[in-house]
């Protein structure tokens, strides 16, 4: 059969997007193609690849792995791919499926659906039901994990063991993008949270922090982001306040915040914000809301936050998967 081009961009993003079954495509300002289109097209291929790269690097990995040679001419300022370098890619994946009709072309929501179940059992199976303060930071200090100083322990010892299972059942692992690191990154991008579920005076909390929310819209642009979070029940203690304080060497001074002695976990949510448009709705709806975060040590602001209301996200679309440990 003959391939025919796509006669402009946006034909181009589309026929390509239709090849993975992931959805309308609409160009940004400046005919600017989204690198999910790319994206999508190398999970459908099952091409492996890394989110690190450009837009145009990517264009010209997949383009590479199709046996197809890439040239300048096949990109424009600003990291755009041309009309010409579009149709390389879409006449490409066209002609591999052509030539291979055994090969299946794999879509989006599949390949989606699948990863999340393996995320999910493997970080189910992996998470700690009750963490002791002093073994949890004496174990990342022994690891090596550069965390073991922080004063929030129970979340950063639960990414470490919920990101070393998921990186050696499932391979991927953690990646620094847009300035983030993000705890999973394999196919789509996933970051872990812990939650306690009520403050030192016993008042039940619903919000969570998150991360950067210029990563964080990023991410979701490009290809969809989702949270894991753990939430448990603290038990405040000022001892335990003294002896972190004086294991991470930080002085004599008697500790102004009660750190959390232990965490027991009670729940395992993830959630999935899969694009702009349900980030924008989850905003209106309050489930996410950014959230200024005060002033580093060098008195430079620090990036605004996300924060996701459980209250408002749980039993919502957002809402992928829910475990009881009680």
């Amino acid at each position: 059969m003959t391939f025919v081009p796509a006669t402009d961009k946006l034909e181009a993003v589309n026929r390509i997007s239709a090849l993975t079954a992931s959805g309308p495509e609409a160009l940004g300002p400046g005919s600017k193609e989204r690198k999910s289109v790319l994206i999508n097209l190398a999970i459908g291929l099952g091409i492996p690849f890394s989110h690190e790269l450009t837009k145009q690097e990517l264009a010209a990995h997949i383009a590479f792995s199709l046996g197809r040679a890439w040239s300048p001419e096949f990109e424009s300022v600003g990291q755009t791919i041309t009309h010409k370098g579009l149709n390389l890619l879409l006449e490409a994946a066209t002609e591999a499926l052509a030539l291979n009709p055994s090969q299946v072309l794999r879509t989006v929501g599949a390949v989606f659906e699948n990863e999340l179940a393996a995320v999910a059992d493997v970080v189910a199976r992996h998470t700690p039901i009750f963490m002791d303060g002093k073994a949890c930071v004496q174990e990342m200090k022994d690891l090596g994990d550069p965390n073991w100083k922080q004063v929030q322990w129970q979340g950063f010892y639960f990414e470490m063991k919920a990101s070393s299972a998921l990186t050696a059942s499932l391979g991927g692992g953690r990646q620094k993008l847009f300035n983030t690191s993000f705890d999973y990154v394999r196919n789509f991008l996933w970051d872990l949270k812990a939650h306690s579920s009520e403050n030192e005076s016993g008042i039940p909390s619903s919000g969570c922090i998150l991360n950067d929310s210029r990563a964080i819209e990023q991410a979701v642009d490009e290809t969809g982001l989702g949270f894991i979070i753990l939430s448990g029940k603290p038990v405040y203690d000022r001892d335990f306040t003294r002896w972190h304080k004086d294991y991470r060497g930080g002085g004599d001074a008697e500790p102004v915040r009660t750190l959390k002695s232990h965490f027991t976990s009670q729940s395992l949510d993830i959630f999935f914000v899969p694009n702009t448009r349900r980030l924008e709705r989850a905003r209106n709806l309050k489930e996410l809301t950014i959230n200024a975060q005060g002033k580093n040590s060098n008195s430079k602001p620090r990036p605004p936050k996300y924060q996701i209301d459980l209250k408002r996200a749980i039993g919502s679309d957002l809402q992928v998967f829910s475990h009881s440990f009680i």
